[in-house]
Order: structure tokens, then sequence, then C-alpha cells
């Protein structure tokens, strides 16, 4: 079984830009689509350590992301940013 660090999972409603602290997060998608998030984690993961990255969103990732259509995930380095709690 792995053992997690802390996590936060902050998000927004449709239309909104105010953030809300989320107790959990759903995704609805294939298989297939975890994989591919799965490697977007990764390479995100390797981009934060090796570039000091901030943060990196999935949309800049893909070529045909649609806010009508996908759900933008956004990855922060904690290292790097210390979020405001509401």
């Amino acid at each position: 079984m792995m053992k997690l660090e802390n996590i936060e999972a902050w998000g927004t409603t449709t239309g909104s830009d105010d953030p809300l602290r989320l107790d959990e997060i759903s995704l609805l998608t294939t298989p297939a689509m975890i994989r591919t998030l799965g490697v977007f984690l990764i390479n995100a993961a390797y981009e934060m350590e090796s570039n000091d990255i901030e943060h990196i969103h999935l949309q800049d990732q893909t070529s045909n992301f649609s806010h009508e259509n996908h759900v933008d995930i956004i990855v922060i380095n904690r290292d790097k940013v210390k979020l405001r709690q509401t």
C-alpha cells in the first residue's frame, strides 16, 4: 500500500474563479485517459524538479483542450507556492 504525503485539493465551480477547498475529487473518464493523466503527472513532477517550475496546467500540454469539453488540471509545486486558505 502506498503512503501519501500531505495533499490538498482546490478547485472552482463552473463560471467562477473563487477557490474552493475540496474534500475529494472524482474523475469521470476512461482507463486510457487515466493513463494519459498519469503520464502528465509524472512529466509535471519531472519539470517541477528539473526546471524549478511553480505550476503546470494540463490545458497547456494538450493540442485539443476545450473549456466546454475538458476540465483543466493544475499541479502546483508545494515547495514554491503557499496557498492561502479561505
